[in-house]
């Protein structure tokens, strides 16, 4: 329609290209606008500016957003809000907290509570405790209370930053300020924190208010009480949640599934699989792969049904790591290469859970050359650098075998080895016969752990 306009002889003004701009779906259609704008010279009117920056937020373009933002000649809060969401959206929280920095310096523009949120809310990704408190200082300065969509951001962001006493303050103080997204926030971060009995607490008192459980309610009783390993609750809420009338979504399907696990409840996980394929989400990448992670931790090999379900073959590395951590805990380590090796093939890029578990393959058959081969493959051919349960893969491999002097020289190569390895090695000269490296190992250890006792 706009072209069909445009052939019309109208010359659109910054207004058109600011309400045209929402409509763009792709970064080349944005970047056609933009180039119209430039044109018509309006490219840093700020309404057009603002828009450009959300738009190329959206499409993932965040480079070109802030050269945008760059160089808007004035900015007001919406502008301001835009990038700084943008930066959030596009993963970079610690840009965004630098933007607000700026935005502070400049006394014309003040924070909104929009602006307020996007904050916090990067404060708790990065969980930068310290520049949340100031901001809730700052609000508690110029606001005299907090709305709802600020505290609620405040509970999440004291909770994942593990203080729930703090989100607990800040959810009182809303008082009748609060929704149903502020219980939701406050029940998670006491499950965040291991305080189930407060968590459950919540809950009750929910009908009090008026308010009933949505889903994400059920979801944060039933994860949580999976992530802290008690099941049998888990099971409990996700059996309330079915009374209820309150379908299971997939986030909650997928969260009972460790339960099962955990209490080797294999029928029961079954029973839940058939629910999957009967609401057909059984080939959702998430679900097969807590299937898979399920069927491996109880030693059931039926697994094989949910991975040939899928022609082609998920990109994402969580789904293989659950198949070749599932083999090595079942000590079928042959398996383990075999699916990595198809990993590999299938073009998808291992990342450090992978390599973990694959070097601890390599430890239990005593494989050193396949060993050797992989550790380099994580930093030659995937850039990604060993961390500590890495090295601990290969001590423990090199150790098994004797091969002592190869052990201590990766120690050496280590920054910071902890006293785990040192542990680990000691055992190893224990068993060789080594007393020479074991007495150092012995030193080493003792100095990090002063007050223990070393038997030689």
């Amino acid at each position: 329609m706009f072209r069909e306009v445009g052939l019309c002889g109208f010359r659109p003004n910054s207004l058109t290209i600011a309400s045209l701009l929402p409509a763009c779906d792709s970064a080349e259609h944005c970047l056609q606008v933009h180039c119209w704008a430039i044109k018509l010279g309006v490219e840093k009117d700020i309404y057009v500016a603002t828009s450009l920056v959300t738009m190329y937020s959206n499409c993932g373009e965040i480079i070109l957003a802030t050269e945008v933002y760059g160089e808007m000649p004035n900015r007001n809060v919406v502008s301001h809000n835009a990038f700084i969401s943008g930066l959030l959206q596009n993963e970079v929280p610690s840009v965004a907290l630098n933007v607000f920095k700026d935005m502070r310096k400049c006394s014309t523009v003040k924070p909104n509570s929009v602006t307020l949120v996007s904050v916090i809310s990067a404060c708790a990704c990065l969980l930068h405790l310290q520049f949340g408190k100031q901001v809730h200082g700052f609000i508690k300065k110029t606001q005299a209370s907090c709305d709802t969509m600020v505290g609620t951001a405040l509970v999440d962001m004291y909770s994942k930053c593990g203080h729930w006493k703090w989100a607990y303050e800040v959810f009182i103080d809303l008082n009748s300020n609060k929704n149903l997204i502020t219980w939701n926030a406050m029940i998670t971060g006491m499950m965040l924190n291991g305080q189930s009995d407060n968590a459950v607490d919540l809950f009750k008192l929910l009908e009090s208010e008026r308010l009933e459980p949505d889903s994400a309610t059920w979801n944060s009783m039933i994860s949580g009480f999976a992530q802290l390993d008690k099941g049998i609750e888990a099971f409990n809420f996700f059996k309330k949640m079915q009374f209820s009338g309150v379908v299971p979504s997939l986030k909650s399907i997928t969260s009972i599934l460790p339960a099962c696990a955990s209490l080797s409840a294999l029928q029961r996980g079954k029973e839940i699989h058939g629910h999957a394929i009967r609401i057909n989400i059984n080939t959702d990448e998430f679900m097969a792969t807590a299937l898979i992670d399920m069927y491996m931790k109880c030693g059931y090999s039926s697994w094989d049904e949910v991975f040939d379900q899928f022609e082609i073959k998920p990109k994402d590395p969580a789904f293989w790591n659950a198949l070749i951590s599932g083999y090595g805990r079942n000590g079928e380590n042959e398996s383990v290469f075999e699916v990595f090796d198809q990993m590999l093939e299938e073009k998808v890029k291992p990342n450090s859970a992978t390599f973990i578990a694959v070097l601890s393959g390599c430890s239990h058959t005593g494989q050193v050359h396949r060993g050797w081969q992989v550790f380099r493959m994580m930093s030659i051919d995937y850039a990604l650098k060993p961390k500590v349960e890495h090295f601990g893969c290969m001590i423990d491999m090199l150790g098994r075998l004797g091969r002592l002097d190869e052990a201590k020289k990766l120690v050496e190569d280590m920054p910071e080895p902890p006293a785990s390895v040192f542990t680990s090695l000691l055992g190893a000269c224990r068993h060789h016969l080594h007393p020479e490296l074991g007495e150092e190992m012995a030193m080493k250890l003792s100095e990090l752990e002063p007050g223990i006792q070393l038997l030689l």
